[in-house]
């Protein structure tokens, strides 16, 4: 009897040992999202937008926001709100999708199907150059990439729908209010 409780006592013994092991190799595989963005926000005085063979500029002057080269129109508030609070705040997966140079259309983030997000500072100085993509199976996240690598990751919530080059999305052409001259005032009787 004593010789069937030693050895059940080890195997015991092993499987507490061996399930603390993998306990901690497992953990190493765990998801950990990392910012995109590190880096003063307020520092941005320049962000430009590009897809395809269009794109958009916005510039910030003291702390109003405009499109460069549409005067006319104004910036939408909720448009900048939704790039900072949205955009400048998307987490990516630690862990890689992909290294391959091969892999970058499936993911949209070639030169063809890419969106392009360049932030500047006030100097001109390049804050972050990375690019956004899609996968055609999952539209709930993207796939990011720096622009000068190759190496592909997954983000935490889809933010391609703020980063359009559509001017009506950012802009809007402002009010104008023309007096009624028809109508008679106080003075005029």
């Amino acid at each position: 009897m004593d010789k069937k409780l030693l050895i059940s006592s080890g195997i015991l013994v092993f499987l507490i040992i061996f399930y603390f092991y993998d306990s901690s190799k497992q953990s190493s595989y765990q998801d950990t999202y990392i910012n995109v963005f590190n880096f003063d926000h307020s520092q941005i005085n320049k962000v430009i937008i590009l897809k395809n063979n269009d794109g958009i500029e916005l510039n910030r002057v003291d702390s109003l926001w405009n499109i460069s080269g549409h005067d006319s129109l104004i910036i939408k508030s909720t448009s900048i709100k939704k790039l900072f609070d949205e955009t400048l705040n998307v987490k990516i997966n630690s862990l890689e999708v992909s290294k391959n140079a091969d892999d970058l259309s499936i993911y949209s983030l070639d030169s063809s199907k890419g969106v392009n997000l360049i932030l500047l500072d006030e100097s001109g100085s390049t804050l972050s150059n990375v690019v956004f993509g899609i996968s055609t199976s999952n539209y709930y996240a993207n796939f990011f990439r720096e622009s000068n690598s190759e190496i592909v990751y997954q983000t935490n919530s889809n933010v391609l729908n703020y980063l359009t080059t559509n001017l009506n999305y950012w802009g809007e052409k402002p009010e104008i209010i023309i007096p009624d001259s028809t109508k008679s005032t106080p003075s005029d009787l």
